[in-house]
This record gives structure tokens, sequence and C-alpha cells, in this order.
């Protein structure tokens, strides 16, 4: 998964922040999740795939709501897009190819060049949710991949299964059903369109994996099987954030200077804590400041601990690291401002641009240069 989390972020340094075009001249209208049904040129497709995916997106919608309400987040619109009788609008696309031909960025690549042929890319940036279908079960599409690029917006590519059986909007991801058609690594996917992180769980005693974690299966081995699937603070931070569950357009545009002006990064010997402290300037105001924590003890990027803390109205903001691992490392810090923009330096996107700050473990004590 690290692989494939690599490409799409390879995808989006092809142009760092977008700088306008024919894009953000067109009229904007509301960022959404768009949901596609690929279907190779040698498969047909399914009969009956408006109920599973209206079942799929249901509970979709009801993990988010329960979640981000966990964390505060109530004023929010769910951002699937749904035709006039509220059923979920799929766009079904037959390949040119067949099914044995398509890996992900071909697929990518074939989806984009389709939708701007039909002028879909010409209104702002939308959200992507390509399911592909390559046949009743076991025949699986297995490459799947999400990130977010200039042209095209957010995408996140997964299988779409039609095995047998109900989706209950109220059980968790580690359900039997949903883990049998893959619905977490579905929402992971789309995660990664919705500009998410690798972020995994801060305490490995409670039970909970995180969205943008590791795998259940990859979990159960390092952990026991999870008892449920969470966002983290940080992961509904960012989702509260983003123009889609804001209800707003998603514009193409420049890059916005952002800096962290007296970034201090101290330890709580006490509380066994690290204390993140600043002030964000940028010429569109910050709503949360973020810090990764990028230990050696991390098994791989997913297991990556993720803080948040609110900026104020003057730019202040302070982040308690509070589960740190005792080891050394860097935390990366990093900004999502007001119009959804996620950086750290103004220029690229993501955690992975943040600031870093690096710290060492020796003696039982942490330290920051």
């Amino acid at each position: 998964m690290r692989t494939m989390w690599l490409l799409a972020c390879a995808a989006w340094l092809s142009g760092g922040f977008a700088c306008g075009g024919p894009a953000a001249a067109a009229e904007a209208v509301p960022c959404q999740v768009r949901v596609i049904l690929f279907v190779p040129a040698d498969v047909t497709p399914p009969a009956e795939y408006q109920p599973r995916i209206d079942d799929i997106v249901r509970s979709s919608e009801a993990f988010f709501t329960r979640e981000l309400k966990r964390w505060g987040h109530e004023q929010v619109v769910m951002p699937f897009r749904r035709s006039a009788d509220g059923h979920v609008e799929v766009t079904l696309l037959r390949g040119k190819l067949a099914k044995a031909k398509y890996k992900t960025i071909p697929l990518r690549t074939e989806v984009n060049e389709i939708l701007r042929e039909q002028g879909k890319l010409d209104s702002g940036w939308q959200v992507w949710w390509i399911l592909v279908y390559f046949g009743e079960p076991p025949a699986k599409f297995h490459a799947p991949l999400g990130g977010f690029g200039n042209l095209m917006g957010g995408w996140g590519i997964c299988n779409f299964s039609t095995a047998p059986g109900e989706l209950d909007p109220e059980a968790d991801l580690v359900s039997e059903f949903p883990e049998t058609i893959g619905l977490k690594r579905m929402l992971y996917e789309l995660g990664s369109g919705l500009r998410l992180r690798p972020a995994g769980p801060l305490r490995l005693d409670s039970g909970e994996n995180t969205l943008m974690g590791p795998s259940h299966y990859t979990y159960g081995r390092v952990v026991g099987k999870p008892e449920r699937t969470t966002l983290c603070e940080a992961e509904a931070a960012l989702l509260a954030s983003h123009p889609a569950f804001r209800g707003k357009a998603d514009p193409p545009r420049k890059a916005v200077e952002t800096k962290a002006r007296e970034l201090t990064c101290t330890v709580d010997r006490a509380a066994k804590a690290f204390v993140v402290r600043g002030a964000a300037v940028s010429a569109v105001p910050a709503r949360y400041a973020f810090v990764g924590e990028e230990s050696d003890a991390r098994r791989e990027d997913h297991w990556t601990k993720t803080y948040v803390g609110q900026v104020a109205a003057d730019g202040r903001f302070e982040v308690v690291v509070s589960q740190p691992a005792e080891s050394g490392g860097k935390l990366r810090v990093w900004f999502v401002l007001e119009d959804g923009t996620q950086t750290g330096d103004g220029i690229f996107h993501g955690r992975e641009y943040g600031i870093a700050k690096p710290y060492t473990y020796s003696g039982g004590e942490w330290q920051f240069p």
C-alpha cells in the first residue's frame, strides 16, 4: 500500500498547486463525490448494480456522519451526488480494452480522457470514486489506488464486488459482510481522493483501527482483530475542512504562501508528550494545524500517529503529541487553510511536505535540537 501511496503523491507533484487555466475560468459548482462504475470491454455489466451502490454509499454516509459527529463536526453535508429520485448517481463507463490490459494508472488515464471529452472537468475539482467491475466473484480488480491531481481533482479506484449479502448501515467496517466486499479499502481509496493521508491509531490497546490506518488484516497480525473502525481526530478535521463536506466549490487555485512563525517543539517530561506551538501566517487563514509523528519505530506509513489543533484568529496554534513512541524521528507540521488547501510550505500539498522537526531519543529522554 505504501508504494501505491507514493505513486499517488507523484501524481500530485507533477504540478504542485494548480495555477488556473480553463477549469478556473468556468463557472464553479459544488465539489461532490461522483460515482463511476467502470466495466472493461470483455466484461458484461452487472444487472443490479444500483441497489448495491446505494447500499455502499448509505453505509459510507453513516460512517462519516457518526465519526464526524463524535469529534464535534455536525455542520457538514454528505458529499455523494444523488439523482432527483434519491438514488446515487452512477455513471457507467465501458472500457476500450479487455480487463487483462487494465492496471491502475492506464485505467485512471482513460477515465480522465473520457471525462475531459464530456466536459466534466471544466467546472472545478470533483472527487471521482471509480468502482471497477471485473466480473462475478472471485474475479477482482487487484490494483486499487487513490490520490489527487491538478487536472482530475480527487480520485479513488477500487474493486466493485457483487458478492451476495446485505449491508447494514450501522454495521462497523470490521463486520463480516463489509469485510467481504472490502468496504474499508474502498473508503480508504476514496479518503485518498479527499486528500486524507495515512494516519494510524494513537493507542494500540483501544481496539480501534483508523480509516487511513493499516488494513484490518495487517492490524490483526500486529495487534489482534480490531473491534471497530474510526476516524481519528485529525482525519475528522481534514474531512470537515474539505469543500465537498462543506457544500462548496473547489476551484483550481494558485499556491498560497504559508509560513509557521515562532515554531517551537518542546518535551513535556511529566506528561511524556511533545508540545508544538507557533503561528500560521497565510493570505488565506488557516483552520487547523496538524502534526504527523514520523517516528523511527513506525512499522510503515499507515501507522503514523497524527495530531491536530485549532488555529486561532491571530494564527496561533498548539498541538499536543500525546503518545510519542520511545524512539527518535521527526515531526511534520502542516495546515489546512480556509479554502481546503493543505500545505506546510505554501508550494506543495500534504504531510510529506510539512515542516520537518527532527528529534532524538536516548536514555529515556527525547530532545529537540
